[in-house]
């Protein structure tokens, strides 16, 4: 299946490597957002496993969560599980995320372990 994208994205700086949880920070258009990637794993036995998770899967998957800073105070625009190749609308902003791929030794601890989480942004319209 072929996905047919309807904005220019710009690959969002997510170093899997790092570990989850994780947040980045983004400056696009006029506002600054921070995207906190999780992931929740409900099935301990995945935990065991030696090889990444293609998420979302039973008993585990990623959420994103997108912030701005606001001079009322922090904004929440987004916070929702992640599908791969499914592109999301938060207010000004839209995403897609073309992999999801979790080391469970990634999961509150760095390393390269295979974990790859690779998502792009676009503004939808000016902020």
């Amino acid at each position: 299946m072929t996905t047919t994208l309807h904005y220019p994205y710009l690959r969002l700086p997510i170093d899997a490597d790092q570990g989850f949880p994780q947040a980045v920070r983004i400056s696009l258009g006029e506002r600054v957002y921070v995207l906190s990637i999780y992931a929740n794993v409900t099935d301990e036995a995945l935990l065991r496993e030696s090889a990444p998770l293609q998420l979302p899967c039973s008993g585990a998957f990623l959420a994103l969560e997108v912030a701005t800073e606001e001079a009322e105070g922090i904004r929440i625009l987004f916070r929702r599980k992640l599908v791969p190749d499914l592109e999301y609308e938060a207010d000004e902003l839209a995403l897609v995320f073309t992999e999801l791929a979790l080391h469970p030794l990634n999961l509150n601890g760095s390393g390269a372990h295979g974990s790859a989480v690779v998502g792009g942004v676009a503004l939808r319209w000016a902020s």
